[in-house]
């Protein structure tokens, strides 16, 4: 290769990398207040940094919650504006530079070297199970992420053949301590494979590390936080308890988890194996990666949260082996489609993560404002974020979850808190929608639907008139209202789903159909000709429809179609929609 060639990839890998830094910390700038950042607001009464509280924080999740280092962490992340953001994408290029040594035992310092560094970070994208959504917490990210890093640089003056000399063993002692406090599942298999790897070559550098593993890891293992954390899940039942719990089948099923998120990465070995001319040496490591993947995948067998952030440091590992089979068996010529596969997933990941994050940012911004303007005694109700449940990329909606709900009700001293969003059970498929039959006389007690799909106006039709058929006696007439547990929104007139009497059903269905990438039509039943109609955002924001009743969804959730009257509005469609 032309040494003018060199130069260039070079620049461009030092550019690849900037980027991903900067990918990452912005993602991390952008990350909502949710999840464990109401929980380090409680626990520290919402006081901002210092040192003092600090270690007081380090020592109270220690002794009543989680004694990993990495909560520590978690505390800097959640009070030090930039230290997540700054911190989170050295960790990440620190796991990846991590991987390409301990692949390759040098550091990168070729163009090929660079290159193999690049297939590292771009394939952590796809080799990490759901990356994204452990990083962009800044929890998740400081206990497992950072743990992993950690835990993998650990183990690089092994691999590099560090020579031993007291102060030498003194330090890899203290580092190994703290590699052990990381992780209770990856903790036994580091001192499991450092002993016996210090057995069985007697290396002096290796015996420290071990002896400073297992002291590392007894301190994570029995400390007092241990009985408390999970809500004293860990107390329910002992080790051996819970692994009978489960049975073979529940342990198989982890186990295929394991294999799940080793796929990726196997993948990618296979496809270069293939591409080798002749076996390489390197599946030596690659067999000890899927040792050591199997071996932490056992321990959580006796685990009581489960989670694919537990495999984040042997799918690193078997990752490093990854690199190691390209690095032996494959051409300059040959890394390319994986170079061009790496660079392919980052840019994938950033159009994945970029957008998304900038929009749950403005949502979580204007959430917690509300909430801020909410008296002490009222019920606040929160509009679901336009990604409710998890993904590859993100957590999703931490007030999906009752138990967090109950925490900002007390954070806030709340009366309560009505959580809208998409509800596949719900009437009209939004959460706190109910549908109240109202006659003369007040409600209907014994009035219930049943045997309908939630986005299916139709089918609630016909089970309006199921209901009102079994209703004994009969009422001189029943309307089906539309009324929301929480805030209500701004309707021009009352909701309703129908109107009943012997004599007449009124109801209306039509569609809301796709017609374009970004376009959505309207099929507006002929009854409602010459009514006011509109389209309705279940997040609170109602458009008018011109006449060619077509519109772009605005942001991702339930859809309402309505036509109203002077006396009433009518829902005779809904979609749930994503831009």
């Amino acid at each position: 290769m032309q040494p003018a060639w060199k130069r260039i990839l070079r620049a461009l890998a030092v550019v690849y990398v900037t980027l991903t830094g900067i990918h990452v910390g912005w993602v991390m700038a952008h990350e909502p207040f949710a999840f464990d950042a109401w929980n380090v607001a409680l626990d520290t009464g919402a006081k901002p940094f210092s040192v003092s509280r600090f270690f007081s924080y380090w020592a109270y999740e220690y002794t009543h919650s989680n004694p990993r280092v990495g909560q520590a962490a978690t505390y800097l992340a959640y009070k030090v504006t930039w230290f997540a953001v700054i911190a989170t994408p050295l960790a990440f290029l620190a796991l990846t530079l991590a991987v390409f040594v301990l692949g390759t035992r040098r550091w990168p310092r070729t163009a090929r070297d660079l290159a193999l560094w690049v297939i590292a970070i771009g394939s952590c994208w796809f080799a990490l199970p759901q990356l994204g959504k452990t990083m962009f917490c800044r929890a998740y990210g400081a206990n497992y992420l950072y743990g992993a890093a950690i835990q993998l640089w650990f183990l690089v003056p092994l691999r590099l053949g560090a020579r031993a000399t007291p102060l030498r063993m003194a330090l890899y002692a203290a580092a190994g301590v703290v590699a052990g406090l990381c992780n209770e599942h990856t903790g036994p298999v580091l001192c499991l494979g450092l002993a016996l790897y210090a057995w069985r070559t007697r290396h002096r550098m290796a015996i420290a590390g071990a002896a400073g593993a297992i002291a590392g890891f007894a301190a994570i293992f029995f400390a007092p936080g241990q009985g408390e954390r999970y809500e004293g899940l860990a107390q329910q039942a002992s080790l051996i308890g819970r692994l009978l719990q489960r049975g073979v089948t529940g342990n198989l099923e982890i186990f295929r988890d394991g294999l799940l998120a080793a796929a990726p990465v196997l993948a990618v070995i296979v496809l270069a194996l293939i591409s080798a001319r002749e076996r390489p040496k390197a599946l030596r490591l690659v067999g000890g990666a899927i040792a050591v993947a199997c071996l932490v995948t056992m321990t959580i067998f006796v685990s009581p949260k489960l989670g694919p952030r537990f495999f984040l440091a042997p799918m690193a590992l078997l990752l490093a082996a990854f690199i190691a089979v390209c690095d032996e068996a494959l051409t300059t010529r040959r890394l390319a489609p994986f170079l061009v596969l790496a660079v392919a997933a980052s840019i994938y990941a950033g159009a994945m993560t970029i957008p998304l994050y900038a929009r749950v940012k403005r949502q979580s911004d204007a959430r917690l404002a509300q909430l801020e303007a909410t008296k002490p005694g009222d019920v606040f109700t929160a509009e679901a974020f336009e990604q409710v449940d998890d993904s590859w990329w993100y957590l999703g909606d931490d007030f999906r979850d009752i138990k967090k709900r109950r925490m900002i009700i007390d954070y806030f001293a709340l009366k309560g808190l009505v959580f809208r969003a998409y509800d596949p059970t719900a009437p009209l498929a939004v959460s706190d929608v109910r549908l109240v039959a109202q006659t003369g006389s007040g409600c209907v007690p014994r009035f219930e639907l049943d045997g309908y799909r939630a986005l299916d106006i139709a089918s609630l039709h016909k089970a309006t008139l199921d209901a009102i058929a079994r209703l004994d006696p009969q009422p001189t007439h029943l309307d089906v209202a539309i009324e929301f547990t929480g805030a209500p929104p701004a309707f021009p007139a009352p909701l309703y789903l129908s109107r009943w009497t012997p004599a007449r059903f009124e109801h209306y269905a039509g569609a809301i159909r796709r017609e374009s990438r970004t376009s959505r039509a309207v099929d507006v039943p002929p009854e409602l000709a010459g009514a006011d109609l509109y389209i309705f955002h279940i997040a609170g924001r109602l458009e008018r429809l011109d006449a060619s009743h077509r519109f772009t969804p605005w942001g991702n959730g339930i859809y309402w179609a309505l036509g109203c009257r002077r006396d009433a509005c009518f829902v005779f469609a809904a979609a749930r929609l994503g831009r």
